[in-house]
């Protein structure tokens, strides 16, 4: 089962471990022992999500990058750039796809009334296809229509923690509209959200919820 192999390292960063390769998503304080990565996906730009020393830390020759243009262009070595919608044509590990899906916020907005992430900055989350098994990570999103793309994922990775992205409630509603195997809660526990909001989620939630603990 591809849970199985879905590692929370903290906030919104995962590592995934398929065959002998290792895929990183939004890798963020990542414990200092971890295992270099062969792919790493970025969903956008703030700090806590694309964080350049993780990814110097993880990375190797010939390790690639993925993320949305205003990332891709702040970083070196092997990049590839996606917009919402794209998919990546050939696998950059064997065994893994890659597709971008939409990320922005419709309600969260700052003091001045700006949206925190902005439909219009591009940014994404990530339909990950490993070896036929499908994982959804929504990236920083409130529960927006291009969900639906992503319905019947076995994995989906969902914040909980509000303010800038959905609320556990929220959250609860996009996975009913998704209707993963099983949903994970994120975006808690680094600087905003609690494990209460994980546990919200899990109760409210029409679907299995597994809360994974932080990877040492």
């Amino acid at each position: 089962m591809l849970l199985d192999s879905v590692e929370w390292i903290g906030h919104s960063g995962f590592r995934v471990r398929v065959g002998r390769s290792w895929v990183y998503i939004d890798p963020y304080r990542v414990p200092s022992d971890s295992p270099p990565a062969d792919l790493i996906l970025v969903t956008h730009g703030h700090y806590d999500h694309f964080s350049p020393r993780d990814i110097e830390r993880l990375s190797h020759r010939d390790t690639w990058l993925v993320a949305p243009a205003a990332v891709a262009e702040r970083a070196a070595g092997r990049v590839l750039s996606l917009g919402p919608g794209d998919g990546l044509e050939h696998e950059l590990v064997p065994g893994v796809g890659v597709a971008a899906v939409a990320a922005y916020n419709t309600s969260k907005r700052d003091a001045r009334g700006a949206l925190f992430h902005p439909r219009e900055a591009g940014w994404i989350g990530y339909e990950v296809n490993f070896r036929g098994e499908r994982l959804y990570h929504s990236g920083d999103t409130d529960v927006i229509p291009e969900m639906d793309t992503v319905a019947g994922v076995d994995v989906a990775l969902l914040p909980v923690s509000g303010t800038y992205v959905m609320t556990a409630g929220e959250a609860a509603e996009a996975a009913r509209r998704i209707q993963p195997r099983v949903a994970v809660p994120m975006h808690w526990g680094e600087h905003i959200g609690s494990e209460d909001d994980a546990r919200e989620f899990a109760d409210k939630a029409p679907v299995e919820v597994e809360i994974l603990e932080r990877a040492a």
